[in-house]
């Protein structure tokens, strides 16, 4: 069994969910100012590092995080040969992504990061980083039927990300949509990641797209209370702009156990026999 099916396999083990649920509960990280870890204090520290991260001093980097993406993307489509380097690409924009977005200098606490985010997110970039090796992702641009095509939309919508940053009110300004630091966001880059991976499907890496989409299925939730439940009326909007994020990582999560049953059924060889203990060639 080479390190790919390994693991596959292992992403559908009920202990590893349990490690990522216990990740959940790593706290945050600061170099002074943390006096507790009572949820009230947690809560507004995330809230500050999230409005302070690192990434949203990169102003004139925004744009630049707006074109790559979909300069590989167009790469992808029309050079076959640049398939591994999507992949490359995605992994490195996560990593920049799981350590940035996740880090602030805040005044009364220091250096802060989001351990469990930068950590998540980190298993995200290294799954990526598995197809750059195995090759799994056909990345065969299909015909598009209503279930793609809503897909690209509601990529197409968390990518422009049409929000002002100070009021949260939505803003469709042309330029403001290829300029807002939506490249250099998790939240919003993820379904246009997992779109790409859901259009190459069933021939599609499983380890990158279960990781991924559990990954986006947690943190959307996250983002969606906090949006809709901790802090209406005023972020109202920037909570129905994070929707995308969290159907789109579902819908590819419950999907890559449905590839990895069919593929059990079709390929018998693959599985343990049950009578000798051995695995079968």
């Amino acid at each position: 069994m080479n390190l790919y099916d390994r693991l596959e396999r292992m992403t559908r083990r009920w202990w590893l969910y349990l490690a990522i649920l216990c990740i959940q509960f790593l706290p945050p990280y600061t170099t002074r100012g943390m006096t507790g870890f009572n949820s009230q204090e947690i809560n507004r520290l995330v809230g500050d590092v999230l409005s302070h991260a690192l990434v949203l001093s990169w102003v004139n980097l925004s744009p630049l995080f707006k074109v790559l993406p979909l300069a590989f993307l167009v790469l992808l489509v029309y050079v076959p040969r640049s398939r591994p380097f999507f992949s490359l690409f995605a992994a490195l924009h996560y990593l920049v992504l799981a350590f940035f977005q996740n880090m602030a200098f805040l005044e009364d606490r220091g250096l802060a990061i989001l351990t469990n985010n930068a950590v998540m997110i980190t298993l995200v970039a290294l799954s990526f980083l598995v197809e750059v090796f195995a090759r799994k992702n056909a990345f065969a641009f299909r015909r598009v039927n209503w279930k793609k095509g809503s897909l690209i939309g509601m990529a197409a919508f968390a990518f422009l990300y049409p929000v002002d940053p100070v009021s949260f009110r939505p803003d469709f300004h042309i330029k403001h949509l290829f300029t807002n630091a939506a490249g250099l966001t998790f939240c919003m880059m993820t379904p246009l990641y997992l779109t790409v991976l859901l259009f190459t499907y069933p021939e599609v890496n499983l380890v990158t797209l279960r990781v991924t989409g559990l990954v986006g299925t947690i943190i959307g939730l996250y983002n969606l209370s906090f949006n809709f439940f901790f802090d209406l009326p005023k972020f109202w909007w920037n909570g129905i702009l994070h929707i995308p994020l969290l159907l789109i990582s579902l819908y590819a999560f419950v999907l890559s156990f449905q590839r990895s049953q069919r593929r059990a059924l079709s390929d018998p060889g693959t599985t343990f026999t049950g009578k000798s203990g051995e695995e079968t060639a």
